[in-house]
């Protein structure tokens, strides 16, 4: 695993001219799944990017890691209409919320602290955008990305069963100003 100064990664909003790199870090991971990892991260098409990152409004923005112009991985502010669905499993949210849907890292960048980089930075435009609340989800068994959320302030609200065999944590993070 390589270590990178993390002092001159990159971390901006992707455009369609990004989309290739999405998808294709995104094949990578599932690729290096592991079988119990299966449902981990569910995938996308590139038409789905492609819309994504050019209807922002509707569907919020994906956000690129870039080492030496190289994207290595990225992260996914959502804004859709889902956002209803998430509130029924936490009724008490006060406020508007979005949700991080998908944390991708290449896979010989793990151990970088790249995830909680990435995090952070989509809670900073969450908030430019007036976003109250962040959801996460997180799939049972991926305790090293449970655990980096829970060092960042999110809290496990709940659960729900995805199919007959994915279960995910619900949890909750309050943006507040610092």
């Amino acid at each position: 695993m390589p270590k990178i100064d993390t002092n001159i990664l990159e971390i901006r909003t992707c455009n369609s001219e990004d989309v290739e790199d999405i998808y294709n870090i995104q094949e990578v991971v599932i690729d290096n799944f592991k079988e119990n990892e299966k449902g981990y991260f569910l995938p996308f098409t590139k038409e789905c990017y492609l819309r994504i990152v050019n209807n922002s409004k509707n569907d919020g923005e994906i956000y690129g890691a870039f080492y030496n112009n190289k994207m290595i991985a990225w992260i996914f502010l959502s804004v859709s209409s889902r956002m209803q669905q998430i509130k029924s499993f936490i009724p008490d949210i006060n406020g508007n919320c979005a949700d991080i849907d998908g944390v991708i890292v290449l896979p010989e960048y793990r151990g970088n602290g790249l995830q909680k980089k990435l995090v952070r930075y989509l809670e900073n435009k969450a908030k430019e955008k007036k976003i109250d609340n962040i959801v996460a989800e997180v799939t049972f068994g991926n305790e090293f990305s449970l655990q980096n959320l829970q060092d960042l302030g999110y809290e496990i609200k709940t659960w729900y069963q995805k199919d007959k065999s994915i279960k995910r944590h619900v949890l909750l993070k309050e943006l507040k100003d610092d």
